[in-house]
């Protein structure tokens, strides 16, 4: 027993700053190896985001929207509101003939291009009783991907 005593009055210290130092080399790898997966991880949600943002550039958006005039008539404007030029733009009425009963209009559309922030035109003739929407599909390419559509319930 007392030569344990004396062995550890001699070398405890020694051995108490070796144990330190080991675990403080284990905390450090510990600490560094998380880091690291924090570091993948945030570069793989930048990446994922550069992506989102290069299919954005190739997107085209397109709405529409009625815009009253006097006297029962209207224009129905078709807008691209994305970042690439609408290409093919085909627009088909899903509305029934009788919610179309009241708006007098000619075919709308195709158009070849639109490009982004501009806008295509078309007259339309309200009588009265007309219905409060019109119910579109609008399909169109564009770079990021050919025939993409979008439905929409226009209020007029």
């Amino acid at each position: 027993m007392n030569s344990f005593i004396s062995f550890f009055k001699n070398w405890g210290d020694i051995i108490l700053s070796g144990l330190v130092a080991v675990g403080g080399i284990f905390a450090y790898f510990k600490h560094d190896k998380k880091l690291k997966e924090q570091e993948a991880k945030l570069n793989e949600l930048q990446i994922k985001q550069f992506e989102k943002e290069e299919a954005k550039e190739k997107m085209a958006e397109m709405k529409a929207a009625i815009i009253p005039g006097h006297k029962g008539s209207a224009r129905i404007r078709f807008v691209n509101a994305g970042k690439a030029d609408a290409k093919n733009i085909k627009i088909e009425i899903l509305s029934t003939k009788e919610e179309m009963s009241g708006i007098l209009y000619t075919k709308f559309g195709p158009y070849d291009v639109i490009n982004p922030q501009s806008h295509r035109e078309e007259h339309l003739s309200l009588c009265e009783g007309h219905s409060k929407t019109i119910k579109l599909r609008i399909t169109w390419d564009d770079e990021f991907q050919k025939e993409r559509s979008v439905s929409l319930s226009v209020p007029i």
